[in-house]
């Protein structure tokens, strides 16, 4: 009879212990899962027909840290003349896919720019664009912005003469960073 006891007590420590580990591995678990933070913005594509457009990505605040640095499309400016950004038709519709984790908030803004990539008009003249995003998918038609019909330059009406810029602004949780590119586009 010492011995069946004997055995209980190991089940008991067996069990104790077996309950103790999984409790821990719950609680290690959950404490990775709330220090999950992003290292950096993920990866998107933007498409239009067979088009592919690049662009970049400039931190705002990540993880803890603000940046100051460079406009984004100053940076795209800086390494591309107006005449190899990408012409793209009134009525093309663009789509975009994140290939990580999906932000909390987004903003699509609209800016007519001029060759070394600065807002051509006042802040006034920002087009917000309507997007949302379903399943890290979302898309948009390229329309008019009206502000492309503010020039007296009789230049700026020719085809493919519009430089704009879309800036899709995003936050996860603290952390901000905007992703832009830059086509070339007709006014009116």
């Amino acid at each position: 009879m010492a011995k069946m006891v004997v055995t209980k007590v190991k089940g008991r420590k067996q069990m104790k212990n077996l309950v103790l580990s999984s409790l821990l591995v719950v609680f290690i678990t959950l404490l990775s899962g709330c220090n999950n933070k992003l290292e950096e913005p993920p990866e998107i594509v933007i498409t239009t027909g067979d088009t592919e457009i690049e662009y970049v990505v400039g931190l705002n605040q990540w993880n803890g840290a603000k940046y100051d640095r460079e406009g984004t499309f100053q940076t795209i400016m800086r390494e591309k003349s107006a005449s190899e950004l990408p012409y793209i038709k009134k009525n093309a519709e663009f789509h975009i896919e994140f290939k990580g984790a999906a932000p909390d908030s987004i903003e699509m803004l609209d800016y007519v720019l001029d060759a070394s990539g600065d807002i051509k008009y006042t802040e006034k003249e920002i087009k917000v664009v309507p997007f949302e995003l379903e399943n890290k998918k979302g898309s948009f038609v390229l329309d008019t912005n009206l502000a492309t019909g503010l020039s007296s330059n009789s230049a700026d009406y020719e085809p493919g003469a519009s430089i704009r810029g879309f800036q899709l602004n995003c936050t996860w949780g603290e952390n901000e960073s905007e992703y832009a590119f830059i086509i070339r586009s007709d006014a009116m």
